[in-house]
């Protein structure tokens, strides 16, 4: 019997295919590595290198390799081509991770919000590693004390590196744990209100593009709380500018809200 082989203008189409496929990755690849800073409060840098930095500037284009800096009381924006914001709070290093769509927090706080459309985010920090889609998160890493991460709104996966576990949170939820966690720590329903005037939600000049939807979450939660009450979470802005600037300061887990009614008169 005879062997039927592919016509050589099949072959060449198939070809055409692959290299056009490939070159879209690449493509896509190279434009989620790239962000442009659309905000810059204060002392704000960009290190192309432990040794080399400059003073960032509205519209500067940060690529891979290059991380953004900020000083004390100080703060950035960070606009991704998917339409992924980020905001970082003080003495805050951020940079681009191994992967398409992952982020390294070295330290500090960040607000991160991200469509729907844009897939899933990555963020990584020495201690664990946030898969997250669809949302809006604050997230702080400090080595020596007390770390957050906040979902404003959306859905996320929070994995220890160390195999200490992993959980769920949705939106209005918290989880604080220690530098060198053994467990997953509880997930917390939290009054996101308490939040709106944290200086990476109002810091900014422009809105958040999900504050509609955080908004309609609160009113949700005020109106239909949680089994159990929701905890006060006001800590997290002392934390995002007194504790980012002295990071070797311990902080305690915030305290649940009193509920209404119980108050002493």
């Amino acid at each position: 019997m005879k062997t039927l082989l592919p016509k050589p203008s099949l072959i060449g189409a198939i070809s055409l295919v692959a290299i056009f496929l490939s070159i879209v990755t690449v493509l896509l690849a190279a434009e989620h590595k790239q962000a442009r800073v659309t905000e810059v409060i204060h002392d704000v840098r960009l290190l192309a290198s432990p040794t080399a930095s400059r003073a960032a500037a509205v519209n500067d284009a940060v690529n891979e390799g290059t991380a953004v800096r900020t000083g004390t009381d100080s703060r950035a924006e960070l606009q991704f081509t998917d339409r992924t914001l980020t905001r970082l709070g003080a003495n805050t290093v951020f940079s681009f991770g191994a992967g398409v769509r992952t982020y390294d927090l070295g330290s500090g706080a960040i607000l991160m919000t991200a469509p729907k459309g844009a897939g899933t985010v990555k963020v990584s920090t020495g201690v664990a590693t946030i898969a997250i889609s669809g949302f809006t998160a604050i997230l702080e890493a400090h080595q020596n004390a007390w770390n957050k991460l906040i979902v404003l709104y959306g859905d996320g996966t929070f994995t220890f590196k160390n195999g200490a576990g992993s959980c769920h949170l949705s939106t209005g939820q918290m989880v604080v744990f220690p530098p060198h966690p053994t467990h997953c720590p509880p997930v917390l329903n939290i009054d996101m209100a308490k939040l709106l005037n944290g200086k990476l939600v109002k810091g900014f000049k422009g809105a958040l593009p999900e504050l509609d939807l955080i908004l309609a979450a609160i009113e949700s939660q005020q109106t239909s709380p949680p089994s159990g009450g929701l905890i006060d979470p006001t800590s997290q802005d002392k934390i995002d500018q007194a504790m980012n600037a002295h990071p070797m300061e311990s902080a305690a887990p915030p305290r649940p809200t009193i509920p209404p009614g119980t108050r002493s008169k």
